[in-house]
């Protein structure tokens, strides 16, 4: 049986300077979708995926996305989506952390991901 809820027990570390996050679900755990919480403080880093479609909560925090060169801020409540093939980064405001809840659909594969910087 598949597994329908996901704990933040359950969840595995990942990051880079400036941004520490939590996966909540992989490809393994369930193919269709996948999804982890986010703290910037710095950069993402410019990707795109070929994979899936990517869609972002701010939970707190402000900050700005870049998406095919286009900058604009997010804020508390605002909702991005990415889709798959679109060039993008984020970065949290100065003084900020921005926090964020990602959903990857479907689920996050490392072989889609296309590091641009």
């Amino acid at each position: 049986m598949k597994k329908n809820k996901f704990t933040l027990k359950g969840a595995y570390d990942f990051g880079w300077s400036g941004l520490k996050a939590k996966a909540y679900t992989d490809r393994k755990t369930f193919k269709n979708a996948s999804a982890a919480v986010f703290e910037v403080t710095g950069s993402h880093g410019k990707v795109k995926t070929k994979v899936s479609d990517r869609i972002y909560y701010v939970l707190s925090g402000r900050g700005e996305f870049i998406i095919k060169g286009k900058k604009f801020s997010v804020r508390k409540k605002d909702v991005v989506i990415v889709p798959k093939n679109t060039p993008y980064d984020y970065k949290a405001k100065k003084g900020s952390k921005l926090r964020l809840f990602l959903v990857h659909v479907p689920a996050y594969d490392p072989k889609g991901e296309i590091q641009l910087e």
